[in-house]
């Protein structure tokens, strides 16, 4: 069915107030979230209709732990990683623009529900001339090569390349595919695709509500290489900055790590964007397998799709999840 961009925004507005988030913060979520939205992302809505959305329930406020030239360590305070991951680049992208080029921020004890798409953060950092990098962590859904019991999460990374117009945003789970969408063929009674993810047995299942309960996903290329990017983003986004390992059971001590990178620190700015663009054009002229499709870059086919919900001002969202979804901000 065809949703106006404001009533979703509304309602997403709603839904976090409702759980007494701060009204500070909760205009940071819908800006983040409705960026999710425009790319055809719902995960605030199906994880409300699956299984409902924390409370705001933080300790204290988000809140600097450590400060040097290059770096900061960021403590959550139990705080929507949205709220911490988007100071974190205002922080970095400061940093990096007044100091030495190069700015670094960990990120530990943050919440559900978490970061939302990490390609937000990368595409912010670039639109401000800096190449960006974002390790994510999340709770434990995923299960290593070799294994069927959770190790990882989901671990997304997203990397932004600045370009001469829009930003290139590289944004990928490291998954097999997202904790949200599993949910959503919960929802939906919709089976998995096949070989995807175990049960508590260690049996492949395309049943999602096993894999929800107490199984696990694999990773993106069910095979070893995957497995070791997803390691290596545990470590970085959790080992590195004090965030919850896999052997912490039912932590939700959430870690983040993001970069923000000059390109004057090596070729120059301009060069590279020069650079860039034109390796972006060679692409593109390339011969085409299919000669009625695009050879598409990382993040411009969300970019389209993002474009074309803001001019028509609707998007296209499963009925029944929508309706749902509204009926439960709207309860009393």
């Amino acid at each position: 069915m065809k949703v106006g961009l404001k009533e979703l925004q509304d309602l997403t507005r709603q839904q976090y107030l409702k759980l007494e988030y701060p009204a500070s913060q909760v205009e940071t979520i819908v800006e983040v979230l409705s960026y999710a939205h425009h790319r055809g992302n719902f995960q605030n809505l199906i994880q409300e209709v699956a299984v409902g959305t924390p409370r705001f329930a933080a300790q204290h406020e988000i809140m600097v732990e450590k400060e040097t030239t290059l770096s900061y360590l960021i403590n959550a305070g139990g705080n929507i990683g949205i709220c911490a991951l988007y100071l974190a680049t205002d922080l970095l992208v400061n940093k990096a623009g007044k100091t030495s080029g190069f700015a670094i921020a960990g990120i530990h004890n943050s919440s559900a529900p978490g970061t939302g798409p990490a390609g937000y953060y990368a595409e912010r950092i670039a639109r401000r001339g800096f190449v960006s990098l974002i390790f994510c962590g999340s709770s434990k859904l995923v299960a290593p090569n070799g294994s069927s019991q959770r190790a990882f999460g989901t671990n997304p990374i997203a990397i932004g390349i600045p370009t001469s117009g829009v930003p290139i945003v590289l944004d990928m789970a490291t998954s097999v595919m997202p904790a949200f969408k599993v949910a959503e063929a919960a929802i939906k009674g919709e089976k998995l695709p096949p070989n995807v993810g175990y049960d508590q047995a260690g049996s492949v299942t395309q049943d999602p509500m096993e894999v929800l309960r107490s199984g696990a996903l694999m990773t993106f290329d069910r095979g070893p290489k995957s497995s070791g990017l997803a390691l290596i983003v545990e470590l970085l986004a959790n080992a590195l900055s004090g965030g919850c390992l896999p052997d912490d059971s039912g932590s939700s001590n959430w870690g983040n790590l993001a970069l923000a990178i000059d390109p004057d620190l090596l070729i120059g700015r301009e060069s590279f964007l020069k650079n860039v663009d034109r390796t972006i054009a060679h692409i593109k002229g390339l011969k085409r397998t299919e000669p009625a499709s695009d050879i598409y870059i990382p993040g411009e086919s969300s970019f389209m799709r993002s474009e074309q919900a803001i001019a028509t001002q609707e998007l296209e969202i499963d009925e029944h999840l929508f309706r749902a979804y509204r009926e439960r901000v709207l309860a009393p």
